[in-house]
């Protein structure tokens, strides 16, 4: 009974050593690591836009403006109509007469891609030409994917480069660490998607992690 007892003692003894090594192994072996965050910041291109391009007014305009919209397709073919309404506009005073046409109002609201500032300057410019009564709400900018992919490669090779440099201020220079890992990080943070449409900035983080070399450690 008492061998079987200090059996049982060095084997809770055995086990728990195993324990406390595992777990100190990986703290240890972090300390063989460093993890740094690569930037890279840029100006965005001249970009295109979204619009909501709206005319606001009397139903004797509405055929004038629909007409212009229309021609509007042949150099913005993705513009699309997304609502129109059709109301009567009256004063208080006005209730109990005879509605007549020129009572009526309409609303019509188009979303519109536009490539860049040029054509949006020459769209606005149209539009006040024509002395229509309209608002326009710039939602977002707008780069082709083509671009934007090409721009997005483009950054994250400048934002590893960045975190070569701060390896190397945290080692004894290159060849002293090598790279493991690599992790793209959300980009909207911490700045806000606020951040790049009001500023025209693009900007590229990612999370890098480096093994030190033997002759670092």
């Amino acid at each position: 009974m008492k061998r079987l007892f200090k059996g049982l003692v060095l084997a809770s003894l055995f086990v728990s050593i195993l324990s406390v090594s595992s777990c100190s192994t990986p703290a240890g072996q972090e300390e063989n690591y460093l993890h740094v965050i690569g930037e890279y910041e840029q100006p965005m291109p001249d970009a295109g836009f979204r619009l909501n391009l709206s005319y606001n007014g009397p139903m004797d305009m509405r055929q004038k403006f629909n007409k212009w919209a229309d021609s509007l397709r042949h150099e913005v073919p993705s513009m699309v109509r997304t609502n129109e309404n059709i109301y009567l506009n009256y004063m208080p005073e006005q209730m109990g007469k005879k509605v007549n046409p020129n009572m009526f109002q309409t609303s019509v609201t188009y979303n519109i891609i536009v490539p860049d500032s040029a054509t949006y300057g020459r769209i606005m410019q149209d539009a006040l030409d024509h002395r229509f009564s309209f608002n326009v709400n710039v939602s977002s900018t707008f780069i082709d994917d083509a671009q934007r992919q090409k721009l997005q490669q483009e950054m994250l090779e400048k934002a590893l480069a960045n975190a070569r440099l701060k390896l190397n201020n945290l080692s004894s220079g290159e060849g002293s660490y090598k790279i493991v890992g690599i992790e793209e990080l959300d980009n909207t943070q911490p700045y806000g998607p606020e951040y790049y449409e009001f500023n025209r900035r693009m900007v590229a983080r990612i999370k890098v992690k480096a093994r030190l070399t033997a002759e670092q450690e």
